[in-house]
């Protein structure tokens, strides 16, 4: 079972997951996770990736489709 245990540490309420929830998540310290709310009262969570995680994504992606974006240049 996931478990989000809610403190107070200072003047911060922070969650904290349990390790099946670190697990689950592949969560690791500094990581960032958005919470959207969908119809039906039911959250949905994603891993922000970062900067350079996205940039190495894209260039990834334009490398596999070089070609086919130089053809469609022309």
């Amino acid at each position: 079972m996931i478990v989000l245990k809610v403190e107070k540490q200072g003047d911060d309420v922070v969650l904290v997951p349990n390790d099946e929830a670190l697990a689950l998540l592949a969560a690791e310290p500094g990581d960032i996770f958005v919470v959207s709310e969908t119809e039906g009262d039911r959250l949905v969570i994603s891993k922000q990736r970062s900067l350079e995680e996205r940039f190495e994504r894209g260039r990834a992606f334009l490398g596999r489709y070089r070609k086919t974006f130089e053809d469609l240049a022309k």
